[in-house]
């Protein structure tokens, strides 16, 4: 286990908040693969629980994964495939050029990277779109950070 992430997988041992599939992570070609498309590197807390967790569920959404691609297109818990309908939309292109999502709750928010600065790990801010208020602000450091604050909310 890689050291840094300790905490959060004793945390994962023992919640029941987010729930997630044993051996349905990405395969490093597939992350690689979505990055090409993408056209920057995943941080590194986001790679390292999509190669040993996949796909999570939680408050009635998913975290966004990275599936295989050759199902892509009919996942919608695939990171990239949402992102490929954001793009499809002009007005979200405009309004958010530098959001990825990963994770939409059935509430009202949503949780995205801003992808447009990245600290000194590599890890891109997680921020929080508040669909009522409509105001955009930071959430998390990293994804990681992201997790654990979701494991201790919803407890």
């Amino acid at each position: 286990m890689e050291p840094m992430y300790e905490r959060l997988v004793e945390k994962l041992k023992t919640t029941s908040t987010i729930r997630w599939f044993p051996g349905h992570g990405a395969e490093e070609s597939w992350i690689e693969e979505a990055e090409q498309e993408l056209g920057f590197r995943l941080p590194p807390s986001y790679r390292w629980w999509a190669t040993h967790y996949g796909d999570g569920w939680l408050n009635g959404g998913h975290i966004l994964s990275i599936g295989d691609p050759e199902h892509r297109e009919y996942t919608d818990s695939d990171l990239l495939y949402i992102h490929r309908l954001n793009k499809a939309e002009d007005w979200w292109v405009s309004r958010f050029p530098d959001r990825l999502d990963v994770f939409i709750p059935d509430s009202d928010e949503q949780f995205f990277f801003d992808t447009s600065v990245r600290d000194e790990q590599g890890e891109f801010t997680v921020m929080c779109y508040d669909l009522i208020n409509n105001e955009i602000f930071p959430c998390a450091s990293s994804f990681a950070e992201f997790l654990e604050r979701l494991i201790d909310e919803y407890v």
